[in-house]
């Protein structure tokens, strides 16, 4: 069905660019929008119902990814926050020794003696002091450069985390929703089945009806075995079905008498009619 709607949607594409020319694109993209709803249209809400669950599976290796690079960072700022630590108390280990080295200067003596039981003079320790002095510099500058990386990749990290609860809200936001989709759905098939029921309850009326008409012929299958012994000469079973037994004549005398009186009447009405006419 699909196939046809889109050749005919290219057939009137050609027609319409030898009609309309430049305005066939309006028409067509019209076209092509109508076609996709049509086809929209003919898929089950089940089916697309299960389309949504699959898209929805498909967020669940995302939020996976995006957990294991927050882990992966997270080890990182580890790191990072204990290589920062270290660097500190490098740091202060070589103030201590900078600032022994200049109270040494300033107490004006010519030698100094270090742990190791070695003599120098004022200007090697003035030298290596001012070794000292530029390599603490660089460190220091190295120390707030990985701080300032440290609290970065901290806001990123809070930023990440904020991120994925989001999509994990969203996750359950969705799941709650295509629930509702499903519950709706099966509410319209169960309103569909009870009206597709309703319409049943015509068969029921049919079957009844043929019922009542079957219960119209036994009963008069059953007047008619009861009434035909008695005009037929079968054995009457019942008293009801038994033919009283009179006289013929008696009969023919009860039937003729009644006429006769019935034509007496007749005929004095008739001499009555005749005088009176003879008065006139």
């Amino acid at each position: 069905m699909l196939k046809k709607l889109t050749l005919g949607v290219l057939g009137l594409m050609l027609v319409g660019g030898l009609l309309f020319g430049g305005k066939v694109i309006p028409y067509a993209k019209t076209a092509v929008q109508k076609v996709r709803s049509a086809a929209q249209d003919t898929v089950p809400v089940a089916y697309q119902i299960d389309a949504a669950k699959l898209q929805l599976k498909e967020i669940g290796p995302e939020i996976h990814n995006m957990v294991h690079q927050i882990s992966k960072e997270e080890v990182q700022i580890k790191r990072l926050a204990a290589d920062l630590k270290q660097h500190k108390s490098m740091l202060e280990k070589s103030y201590d020794e900078m600032m022994t080295l200049r109270s040494h200067v300033e107490s004006g003596d010519q030698v100094y003696v270090d742990t190791r039981g070695q003599s120098h003079n004022s200007a090697r320790v003035k030298q290596d002091l001012r070794h000292r002095f530029s390599l603490y510099q660089t460190a220091e500058k190295t120390f707030e450069k990985k701080g300032e990386i440290l609290k970065i990749r901290k806001e990123s990290l809070l930023a990440a985390h904020a991120k994925l609860d989001e999509a994990k809200a969203q996750q359950r936001e969705l799941e709650m929703q295509i629930e509702n989709l499903m519950a709706r759905n099966r509410m319209n098939e169960v309103i569909a089945t009870a009206s597709q029921i309703n319409i049943d309850n015509s068969q029921l009326a049919k079957t009844r009806a043929m019922l009542d008409d079957i219960d119209a012929r036994i009963s008069a299958d059953e007047e008619y075995l009861n009434i035909a012994p008695k005009y037929f000469g079968q054995i009457p079973v019942s008293a009801d079905s038994v033919i009283p037994d009179t006289d013929i004549m008696e009969e023919m005398d009860a039937y003729f008498d009644s006429k006769s009186d019935g034509n007496a009447a007749d005929d004095s009405a008739i001499e009555f009619n005749d005088d009176d006419l003879a008065s006139r």
